[in-house]
């Protein structure tokens, strides 16, 4: 039993271990620092509201360059792509078929003149009315004779026989009379339904010389407005306008460009002037609008929205509306699209914090203030719209206010801390532009 020896020895040092332990002092709590946080203060400068919304950019005019007669395309004054004037020649259809027509529609107009002259230089109702005067005058001298012999043949002075040869001529002579008033109605009917007709013949002829005069004015087009035009469909000599009329080439006016787009029920009634787009007071006015290209963040392009459908599409709950922008550098180009701002509200002492700063519970979004003593309270909020990693918050708080950014789990509502101010940031513009979070209208077209 080797290791007996040594039991006593082992007893006595941890007797004297709890003698010295229990004659020292107790063991006190001692509280760790309070922690230390990042505070700023909020940014106050002025801000603009904005709704934003996607497009897409569409030409102002389009026009369709169609061959209006048939023919063989025998000239071309324009490159593909190129800028055209209004009123320059672009196409010539050969002409010499056109001109041909145009004569002969010509000799048909004066044949058909020459007719009417020579049916208003006609006689026969002069003619017709001789007769009816001199048959008249035969009549009267027969009524004289009958009279004449009657008065004898009452006295028996005259026969039997002479009076009843009196009486046949006079019934005669009344015969001539009335047949030439019959001939001379029939010449007055002639006349004036030759007239009638001769004058319709030159009308006709004069209708078929203007046409014909049309058709050869066809055979050369011209650009009917200032635009890029497209590549061409036919080339020279081929026939064209055969059975309906040929687009032979496309003219785009993009400058200015149009912009359009749909937005939602919500966007549209922040946007008050748009119920009064297009009324008496409105008429030649617009509602200021800015434009920018996918991929880039500003808005280079100022212009107006100068129409608005009369009506939401029930369908959707959308409305659309257009802006017209100047694009005289042409940075727009029809088919892009664009995104859209429409100013909706001015603040001219917005106060902005960090995102980080914010925080979230049920009762919603908070900020963790420190006062001047260092003591940690929430402040409850109510935020607008972001600009970069600022954001618009109004509420119970005050430009001076010592806000925490970093350390937010180390900070909570009556705890002191120990405020750390933050590095401070680039300067930022005096004025700010903010795009409102409600707008997302969607992209529209024509």
């Amino acid at each position: 039993m080797p290791a007996r020896p040594f039991l006593p020895s082992l007893a006595l040092l941890c007797l004297a271990a709890a003698c010295a332990g229990g004659c020292g002092k107790p063991n006190a709590y001692v509280p760790p620092p309070p922690p230390a946080v990042t505070v700023t203060t909020p940014v106050q400068r002025p801000v603009t509201e904005y709704l934003e919304f996607t497009g897409l950019a569409r030409p102002m005019e389009t026009v369709e360059i169609r061959a209006r007669v048939k023919g063989f395309l025998n000239e071309r004054h324009f490159t593909e792509g190129a800028d055209v004037r209004q009123g320059q020649l672009l196409f010539v259809i050969d002409e010499e078929p056109f001109r041909i027509q145009l004569e002969a529609a010509k000799t048909h107009l004066q044949e058909a003149e020459a007719a009417l002259r020579q049916a208003t230089a006609s006689k026969a109702r002069e003619v017709a009315r001789a007769q009816v005067r001199l048959a008249e005058s035969q009549l009267l001298l027969s009524q004289q004779e009958e009279q004449r012999i009657s008065s004898l043949h009452q006295r028996q002075v005259s026969t039997k026989s002479e009076l009843d040869q009196a009486q046949a001529t006079l019934k005669n002579r009344a015969a001539e009379v009335e047949s030439a008033q019959a001939n001379l109605e029939q010449a007055n009917a002639i006349y004036d339904t030759t007239i009638l007709t001769a004058q319709a013949h030159v009308e006709t002829a004069r209708t078929a010389v203007e046409e014909a005069r049309l058709n050869l004015g066809y055979c050369r087009m011209q650009a009917p407005i200032d635009g890029r035009i497209s590549r061409v469909n036919f080339d020279i000599g081929n026939l064209v306008g055969d059975g309906q009329a040929s687009v032979l080439a496309t003219i785009v006016k993009a400058v200015p460009i149009y912009a359009y787009a749909t937005i939602s029920e919500a966007d549209a009634l922040r946007i008050p002037a748009l119920r009064q787009l297009g009324s008496p007071e409105q008429t030649g006015q617009g509602i200021p609008v800015e434009l920018g290209t996918a991929g880039h963040d500003d808005y280079p392009c100022a212009g107006v929205i100068d129409y608005a459908d009369p009506g939401f599409d029930p369908g959707t709950g959308t409305l659309r509306v257009r802006g017209v922008f100047a694009n005289e550098d042409r940075q727009l180009m029809p088919g892009m699209f664009v995104r859209m701002r429409v100013a909706v509200a001015e603040m001219p002492d917005a106060l902005l914090v960090p995102e980080r700063a914010l925080g979230l519970d049920q009762s919603g979004p908070y900020l963790l203030v420190v006062d001047a003593e260092g003591i940690v309270s929430a402040r409850p909020v109510r935020t607008g719209v972001a600009i970069g990693d600022l954001r618009v918050v109004t509420g119970k708080i005050a430009p001076d206010d010592q806000i925490i950014v970093e350390g937010l789990l180390r900070a909570r509502p009556g705890v002191r801390v120990v405020p750390m101010p933050a590095m401070p940031a680039m300067p930022e513009p005096a004025a700010t532009l903010a795009p409102a979070d409600a707008g997302s209208g969607a992209a529209g077209g024509e």
